[in-house]
């Protein structure tokens, strides 16, 4: 399982360190756009050097996102049960190393266009388009994984039921993939901070719900751990 995943994570990385060697070569003289409001136009501008060192910032953090996946399945207590949902486990892997190298790739176009390259919203609708896709992606395994450490709605309540778990994730499952459906359009029809209000606000809303649900479920939940055994 580790190894699958290692091998996703080392193809984006790839991808990523392509889209360096290219970006080295194309970023023009001058100063370089470096963060784009909502509206997708430039606001923070840095000199090519320094510029090219934020473009480092998402391959870095695909770095540390693949070091705690692969340590993840010697970690879990319930290891076993991660085991058993490798497929959602190196599904949501291969998705979020498939987003972060091409939201480097975008990065470093938008990068190329330089100072008069902003004043569009094409950027944003496509990180938030990206975004909408990856969660289709997480919401289509959930209903199929155990309780873990690492994947689903971790709340006190799904964390001590296993019957709460899967209750949770076969709702929140399918409702994820429609707020990542959601998003897509919306990032296509919307534009600025409502956009980004409307896409963060459907995909919060969701996980707010599975977490209330999830405690509603294991009040009558027969396998439920309160915790009684325990002594400090």
């Amino acid at each position: 399982m580790i190894k699958t995943g290692l091998i996703w994570s080392a193809g984006a990385l790839a991808v990523m360190a392509g889209t360096l060697y290219w970006a080295t070569g194309a970023l023009p003289a001058g100063d370089i756009p470096v963060h784009w409001n909502a509206d997708g136009v430039a606001d923070s501008f840095r000199p090519r050097e320094q510029a090219l060192m934020y473009l480092l910032i998402l391959p870095a953090a695909a770095l540390f996102t693949t070091l705690v996946l692969a340590l993840a399945p010697l970690l879990d207590p319930f290891r076993e049960n991660l085991r058993r949902s490798r497929k959602a486990y190196l599904a949501i892997w291969a998705a979020t190393m498939a987003l972060l190298a091409a939201l480097t790739a975008g990065i470093a176009v938008m990068m190329t266009r330089g100072v008069d390259g902003g004043g569009s919203n094409e950027f944003v609708r496509f990180v938030m388009a990206g975004c909408g896709l990856l969660f289709i992606v997480i919401g289509n395994y959930l209903p199929k994984t155990r309780k873990t450490f690492f994947l689903g709605i971790r709340t006190p309540w799904t964390l001590t039921s296993d019957y709460t778990w899967e209750k949770t994730h076969r709702l929140v499952g399918p409702l994820y993939m429609l707020a990542g459906l959601i998003g897509i359009v919306i990032a296509f029809t919307l534009t600025g901070l409502p956009l980004v209000f409307a896409f963060v606000g459907t995909v919060m809303s969701v996980t707010l719900f599975g977490a209330l649900y999830s405690w509603w479920i294991w009040r009558r939940a027969s396998d439920r751990d309160e915790g009684n055994q325990y002594v400090v």
